[in-house]
């Protein structure tokens, strides 16, 4: 994998995710290490789906939750106070709302000078339907684009892997990336278990978990 940083544009930076954590566990030391930078994050959903059978937590509660975690995380990171939209489209479905994130990101993405948003061909469908929007429309804006995987790492082994050769990793401090694991933790509903009961287990794996905390932070460009 190529060693050379991807080109920065510099100026205000968009972070689009599909779900509240998907930035911090993959470029969450890169956010870090830009705390004073103007950054923007949009959530497309609220996380709502993430324990559809939980005998504990309601949907309504996780979308209370979630962005809760979202705002402890960034603060973790060093950014004191964050700037973040929340689509409210369903969690699991974004699928079916392409023309409403066409609509709603439209001008969020024409004031950016870069756009960090989900590889388009992660494997989750609601990633791939934000990264294809992404690169719609930055495409159309003339707007740098970073896409990053996120279940990609976990779900692909490296002969599936052919995209590779555009990837390049980013430039992070150790103090960083110290930052970005106790941001990390803040995502309690995500990281371990909310009860004993099986329907309440950690939805990010170990072995998701250890690349975010372990690996280089990667964007394709």
């Amino acid at each position: 994998m190529p060693t050379t940083p991807p080109d920065d544009p510099g100026g205000r930076a968009v972070v689009l995710s599909a779900h509240p954590d998907d930035e911090v566990l993959t470029i969450g030391a890169w956010l870090a290490t830009h705390a004073d930078r103007d950054l923007r994050f949009v959530t497309a959903t609220d996380g709502e789906a993430s324990h559809p059978d939980s005998p504990s937590m309601t949907p309504s509660e996780l979308a209370r939750r979630r962005p809760r975690e979202l705002l402890a995380a960034l603060r973790a990171l060093g950014i004191p106070n964050p700037q973040v939209q929340r689509l409210g489209l369903p969690d699991g479905a974004l699928a079916g709302h392409r023309d409403e994130l066409v609509e709603l990101l439209g001008p969020v993405v024409g004031d950016a000078e870069l756009v960090l948003a989900p590889f388009e061909a992660d494997g989750h469908p609601d990633h791939d339907v934000l990264g294809d929007v992404a690169l719609e429309l930055c495409g159309a804006a003339g707007v740098v684009l970073w896409r990053f995987p996120i279940w990609t790492w976990t779900w692909t082994t490296p002969a599936d892997q052919p995209w590779l050769a555009g990837a390049r990793r980013l430039d992070c401090t150790a103090a960083a990336r110290g930052r970005k694991r106790r941001a990390v933790r803040a995502f309690t509903t995500q990281v371990r278990a909310i009860s004993d009961d099986p329907r309440d287990a950690a939805v990010v794996s170990e072995a998701l978990l250890n690349h975010a905390l372990l690996a280089p932070e990667v964007v394709l460009t």
